[in-house]
């Protein structure tokens, strides 16, 4: 697939971002479960009330110092942008690509973004499985205080059989687009740790939370039925693959429940710096 002319990739840069300095990072991985797939009807109305619903998302954002944001199930209509409005509420720039649906013609879509208050450059996308549901992967390069980084963001399908062949062709993505550099892949992967293909990454991804948290549960998605909570699994997850640079991982943790019912998803935040794993 040649995704300069199939798979389209929009940059947006913000002029006033602050210079790259200090020796860490903190990146932030969160399904936003695409708010137009609730909305009965889209109208300005609604979307004035879901600008106000993410300002509560804007805040956590902000109180855990995120320099960059992985998003997945962006949302868009034809008068609101998830991931517009948020890049101009923090301040980043960002890069959007589009998943399934389509506003301009049907006025609700949704896709994956990466924020970032760092500059950004050569942005590129490749679709993991087609199919009803398409599954694109996005990458961009990040300028920032550890060097040049290579940043992606995934949400993979739910359908096992889908599912279990889409770790492997995101790792031979990223190895091919990143080269010895150092990556950070996080997303929706809609599958447990235990699951083959993805304790298969283990052999060159460092799990971020797994790293820090040897034992603990860290579950990051609920699963409910008629109102009630009958399952907890972390499914979302921050990748790290250090190439040769020298990128220790300090902490990563989940950060709460997003306010005003957002998503089922708990955003995951890593801590990363310079200095020998």
């Amino acid at each position: 697939m040649n995704n300069a002319d199939y798979w389209p990739v929009e940059l947006h840069t913000v002029l006033s971002i602050p210079p790259a300095t200090g020796d860490s990072l903190i990146v932030v991985t969160v399904n936003l479960q695409n708010p137009y797939a609730r909305l009965g009807r889209v109208d300005e109305a609604a979307e004035t009330r879901l600008a106000d619903r993410m300002e509560g998302l804007a805040h956590l954002l902000e109180t855990a110092a995120a320099d960059v944001i992985l998003c997945q199930e962006v949302g868009r209509g034809n008068g609101f942008r998830v991931d517009e409005w948020l890049a101009g509420r923090l301040g980043m720039s960002w890069v959007y690509t589009r998943a399934n649906g389509d506003a301009t013609r049907w006025d609700r879509e949704e896709g994956l973004a990466i924020l970032s208050r760092f500059p950004l450059s050569r942005p590129t996308a490749t679709l993991l499985a087609g199919g009803l549901w398409k599954r694109p992967a996005l990458m961009v390069w990040v300028d920032m205080p550890l060097g040049e980084v290579a940043f992606y963001t995934a949400h993979l399908s739910l359908r096992p059989w889908r599912n279990r062949r889409q770790p492997e062709a995101l790792r031979v993505w990223v190895e091919q687009t990143a080269g010895d550099h150092p990556a950070v892949i996080g997303g929706d992967f809609n599958a447990t740790q235990t699951a083959p293909h993805i304790a298969a990454l283990s052999n060159g991804w460092i799990d971020a939370f797994r790293a820090v948290h040897p034992h603990a549960g860290g579950a990051t998605h609920a699963l409910r039925l008629f109102g009630r909570e009958v399952r907890r699994q972390r499914i979302d997850y921050l990748f790290l693959c250090p190439g040769s640079a020298e990128i220790r991982i300090v902490d990563c943790r989940p950060l709460g429940a997003l306010p005003n019912n957002l998503s089922d998803h708990l955003p995951l935040a890593a801590r990363l710096t310079a200095g020998a794993r």
